[in-house]
């Protein structure tokens, strides 16, 4: 497609009219008040991040169906909007529960972290969407080969059991299965990584664990690692503007520079450099500008308010589920079995009215999920977490009564 640009605008435009349209639709409390303790620009940016990486694999769908090639595409703006996104990503994952360790510390420098509370949580706020996109994504694998299977059973099963753990292997004979969730999905085997480190980072770099909880984090991320394999230290790196930005916040100079017109200017120069100068998010120079991005966003910085904007908040309150399972939407509609006629698939005027129509479904889709799945799973992860708190003190009681 010639005119990414102008595509970027017009998809982006879409997904923030359905998003107002759902706002008035749906009741006063569906998009949560931002507490004190929430870092607002954050909550904003997510949506445009994952809506970012749909409009990228929205390009590539294009080339794929003129070339039969599932690669990066040619130009430099639709490829950071997938890897750019998926850096900055990371970087709040990283931002986030840095912050957590660093607010958690005693006086004597002693993490109060719970971290059973904290895989718990995890769990409940990852699983339940993509257990959807799991069921999804091998169900139309398995329509698309023949619902009789075409390999062993014990071959079917550990497929099952791949795509049942975040891999994509493929499904009864279908190759590219991952095409289906647009192979989105690879990136939560460095989230998995990431949660698994965190304990032990947090005894290397402030002593604020004990030797046992380090030893236990190093045992998990041994797993997670030889479990998946493949990991990129260039990708890995992306993490450390988030460790970076909960520093930068905690000195109130440098977090108020970062909210400033000037800081606001010198981060969306680094984000125009970033996409202009490179190829790729994944090297050094483009992690040191998408940090400097991340670095205003964090201390607060909305880009006059674009940010806080409701149907931005809106898109990053659904914005797993945009990321999670914009691939099948796209799957449905556009390639696998669609039928699309053959001036959409040459005309790129077109073919870039589906793409809006597929996200404006994907929003439509995803607001549906947030509110009738993930939600819910993250209340129920909430109240399981209490009882598990609560748990050591009824049997602290127990004992003092016996």
């Amino acid at each position: 497609m010639s005119n990414t640009p102008l595509l970027a605008m017009a998809l982006y435009a879409v997904a923030l009219c359905v998003a107002a349209l759902l706002l008035r639709l749906l009741p006063a409390g569906a998009l949560p008040e931002t507490g004190a303790k929430r870092f607002r620009a954050i909550d904003g940016l997510r949506g445009p991040l994952a809506y970012g990486v749909f409009i990228h694999h929205g390009v590539i769908t294009w080339d794929y169906l003129h070339t039969g090639q599932w690669v990066a595409p040619d130009s430099r703006l639709a490829v950071h909007l997938g890897q750019s996104s998926v850096a900055l990503f990371f970087m709040v994952t990283s931002f986030l529960f840095w912050t957590r360790i660093l607010d958690s510390r005693s006086p004597m420098g002693r993490s109060r972290m719970d971290w059973a509370v904290f895989a718990l949580s995890r769990a409940y706020r990852l699983y339940p969407v993509y257990l959807l996109a799991w069921i999804g994504a091998v169900l139309i694998a398995l329509a698309s080969t023949g619902f009789p299977p075409t390999v062993d059973a014990l071959a079917l099963v550990r497929s099952l059991i791949g795509w049942a753990t975040f891999k994509t292997p493929p499904v009864n004979g279908m190759e590219n299965a991952g095409q289906i969730v647009a192979y989105a999905t690879w990136s939560l085997k460095y989230e998995l990584l990431f949660y698994a480190a965190l304990p032990g980072l947090a005894f290397l770099l402030h002593r604020s664990e004990g030797r046992a909880t380090a030893l236990a984090s190093l045992a998990a991320t041994v797993a997670v690692y030889a479990y998946f394999r493949g990991f990129s230290p260039a990708i890995l790196a992306c993490f450390s503007g988030g460790f970076a930005a909960a520093y930068w916040v905690r000195r109130p100079a440098l977090a108020a520079f970062g909210r400033s017109a000037k800081g606001g200017a010198l981060a969306l120069a680094a984000l125009a450099g970033t996409i202009a100068g490179f190829d790729t998010a994944y090297a050094p120079l483009p992690i040191l500008g998408l940090g400097a991005v991340f670095l205003a966003v964090a201390s607060g910085q909305s880009f006059g308010g674009l940010l806080a904007w409701r149907p931005v908040l809106w898109l990053g309150e659904i914005s797993y589920g945009v990321y999670l399972l914009h691939g099948l939407v796209i799957w449905l509609a556009l390639t696998g079995n669609a039928a699309l006629p053959a001036a959409v698939r040459e005309n790129g005027t077109l073919f870039a009215a589906a793409l809006a129509g597929v996200g404006a479904l994907v929003v439509l889709l995803a607001s549906a999920i947030h509110l009738t799945v993930e939600r819910p799973a993250m209340a129920l992860g909430r109240r399981h977490a209490a009882r598990l708190r609560a748990a050591p003190a009824r049997s602290a009681l127990d004992t003092a009564d016996a």
